[in-house]
């Protein structure tokens, strides 16, 4: 009784805080900044914002000045209404901490429902960029983050002595009122929402900046004259590792030529989910559920619809083994000991078509892929060279794709010293893995055995797919039952019996019984089907812009 008492004071005190908490908010009636340019390049920079507090109690503001396109930051001094504050983390004195971001804070005593002027004095050192046309001041006046609401802003810069400009003010993000003279330039802004930036770009007569080019640019440009080699690096990377995954692969590229002509007939006694092997290379669900229709045709699978759709459930479909079989192929019988036998060996004669999914899991799924592997190898069709060449290019093109993320962090860490030109190099290692996954996955791993039966197949396979995309006609309607394994092992099972439901033949396999009430068997049996053909999936898987560039941004903000 005790600790729930203790327990629910702890929770009112939580609930009283984040309600305090949501009852203050603030902001800015005024955020002025005023701007010197001098003669070396630099700005020395005034700050003036004035907060409206309300509710509270707030306890610090800060801000963050900016050094991005700088030689740095210097002479900070910060107040409140015109009056210096003291170093230091106490109450009524500010914090200076920090270089690159620097943090400027002013320790409040608690404050509440009041207005307050903050003052901020700064230099940002080498600030203009030289150029042979003119001197470019990029300058972004308001912070890149700031989470309050402003009522009026003016940005005035003051030109450095006998500066002029050679072009109007151009403002490069943003929205403002500009009024240019003689030797300054001034940027209005009313109703600003949180985040709003104001970046401005002006151009100075060359000679206007006396001294020279700042720390910033020269290494700029020192990296830029560089980036050929970064170029060059990257070509080869790219070049080089291409032609080792080709060069590997080679001997592995094939696939069954094109035909334009039809087989209405297997070309040779291969079960449909083999069939399907030599055509897709890889195995997945669809082979799994050819196998099962093909078991259903020759009378060992039933399958029943129990409960029909309605418009709160769906519709329910049982399968049912209605006899022990004998002398089924091992991938026959793997699945026959999927869908019959549960993880713990037991037994049944029948499983609820909705149990499918959760009952073949992905272990239990690669006991069925095993088995269809093996009888490819061991009937001749696969090549286990081609198959270990595929594993070990997936392989390096895995690691290769996944080296680019540490060398990314290098390039960023490093981009001070070379820029980010590196970002090439490691492009050229990222795309380098991903072509070497792409040729691993269109290596065949098919012996010339299996290449000679894919090839003979693939009129019949086009046939299939064109009959089921309503593009061709069969000559016996009969093909539509006798063919929907292999049409599934090709992944038309659903197009296919859609397309027998538009033709005239009407009659659904012996193995399937609609619901008695139903009449529509037809649509029972496509239902089926769609089913069917995703209840496997999961066993199948198993297999700060505006302102970038320029001096000035930082963040501000107040708690």
């Amino acid at each position: 009784m005790k600790r729930r008492f203790w327990l629910c004071l702890l929770c009112c005190g939580l609930l009283f805080t984040v309600a305090a908490q949501l009852d203050k908010s603030y902001r800015a009636e005024r955020f002025d900044v005023d701007v010197q340019a001098q003669a070396d390049g630099s700005l020395h920079v005034n700050e003036t914002v004035t907060f409206n507090f309300v509710g509270g109690p707030f306890s610090y503001v800060f801000r963050e000045p900016p050094t991005d396109h700088t030689d740095g930051v210097a002479g900070i001094q910060a107040g409140t209404d015109g009056v210096p504050w003291p170093n230091g983390t106490g109450p009524g004195e500010v914090e200076i901490s920090g270089s690159n971001p620097v943090n400027v804070t002013w320790h409040l005593s608690p404050t509440s429902d009041t207005t307050q002027t903050f003052d901020l004095t700064y230099d940002l050192l080498g600030v203009v960029r030289r150029g042979e046309e003119a001197d470019i001041l990029d300058f972004q006046a308001l912070p890149d983050e700031y989470e309050y609401a402003i009522d009026s802003s003016r940005v005035t810069v003051h030109f450095p002595p006998g500066g002029r400009l050679v072009a109007e003010p151009d403002i490069r993000a943003g929205d403002a009122t500009v009024i240019t003279e003689a030797d300054r330039v001034t940027f209005d802004m009313q109703n600003l929402s949180p985040g709003d930036p104001l970046v401005v770009r002006l151009a100075f007569a060359p000679g206007a900046f006396t001294a020279a080019p700042p720390v910033w640019q020269a290494e700029q440009e020192s990296q830029n004259s560089l980036a050929w080699i970064w170029f060059a690096l990257g070509a080869i990377i790219l070049g080089g590792g291409t032609l080792a995954f080709w060069r590997a692969g080679r001997p592995y590229l094939w696939s069954a030529p094109k035909v334009n002509t039809y087989l209405y007939k297997p070309p040779f006694e291969l079960p449909p989910a083999l069939a399907g092997y030599l055509a897709n290379h890889s195995i997945n669900w669809n082979h799994g559920l050819a196998t099962l229709f093909d078991l259903a045709t020759r009378g060992l699978v039933e399958i029943e619809q129990t409960r029909e759709k309605t418009m709160f459930r769906s519709a329910e479909f049982t399968l049912t083994r209605p006899k022990q079989a004998a002398g089924l192929r091992p991938h026959e019988q793997t699945l026959m000991d999927l869908l019959f036998t549960d993880k713990n060996g037991t037994e049944r004669e029948s499983i609820e078509l909705s149990e499918m999914s959760r009952l073949i899991t992905s272990s239990r799924w690669k006991e069925y892929t095993d088995a269809l592997k093996l009888e490819a190898d061991q009937g001749g069709f696969a090549d286990p060279a081609a198959r270990e060449r595929q594993k070990r290019l997936t392989i390096w093109g895995t690691v290769t794709a996944l080296l680019a993320m540490p060398l990314f962090v290098a390039a960023f860490l490093m981009s001070d010293l070379f820029g980010m030109w590196t970002l090439i190099t490691v492009g050229a290692v990222f795309l380098v893995g991903i072509i070497g996954l792409i040729i691993a996955a269109s290596m065949s791993p098919l012996s010339a055995k299996g290449q000679q039966y894919a090839a003979a197949f693939e009129p019949f396979r086009r046939m299939l797919i064109d009959v089921a995309r309503g593009k061709a006609d069969l000559p016996d309607p009969t093909y539509y039952h006798a063919y929907l394994p292999y049409a599934t092992a090709y992944g038309q099972a659903v197009q296919w019996v859609k397309d027998q439901a538009k033709s005239d033949y009407q009659a659904v396999p012996e193995y399937f019984r609609a619901a008695e009430a139903s009449g529509a068997e037809m649509a029972a049996f496509i239902a089926v089907i769609a089913t069917a053909s995703s209840s496997g999936g999961s066993a199948g898987a198993a297999a700060g812009a505006a302102g970038a560039g320029t001096a000035g941004g930082g963040a501000s903000g107040a708690g």
